[in-house]
């Protein structure tokens, strides 16, 4: 599975990304699940203080955002993670359409191609 994760300002210039191959076969939840832990992680190790998580599976966000009422396991992730996100100054969940998510998608295909891990960022002039 590949995952690819990127971060954006407040203007919506990318600032920086990362993505990386995991060895399992997961269904698309699951595969966004571990995008989201991935971006939390991004996030802090950045110091974001108010962050904005986007992703093309309406399922997925639905699970993270009624965090009580789902008692699968995956519910339960999506809790754990809920919580994550709580940590955080300001931190959303929302639903984004496929044709939006080109630049994660292309970060998935491309380490999956290449079987590597990629991080970057891009310094922007003051």
């Amino acid at each position: 599975m590949g995952l690819g994760v990127i971060v954006r300002d407040e203007h919506g210039f990318v600032l920086g990304g990362k993505g990386c191959v995991k060895d399992v076969n997961l269904n698309s939840e699951w595969a966004e699940m571990m995008a989201i832990e991935e971006g939390i992680r991004l996030a802090k190790s950045l110091n974001l203080k108010r962050v904005q998580f986007e992703s093309d599976n309406a399922s997925f966000v639905n699970k993270i955002n009624r965090k009580d009422q789902d008692i699968t396991h995956l519910g339960q992730r999506a809790k754990d993670n809920y919580r994550k996100m709580k940590l955080f100054e300001e931190a959303v969940i929302k639903w984004i359409p496929r044709s939006s998510n080109k630049i994660a998608d292309f970060i998935c295909s491309f380490v999956l191609s290449n079987d590597c891990s990629w991080s970057f960022d891009l310094n922007y002039p003051i």
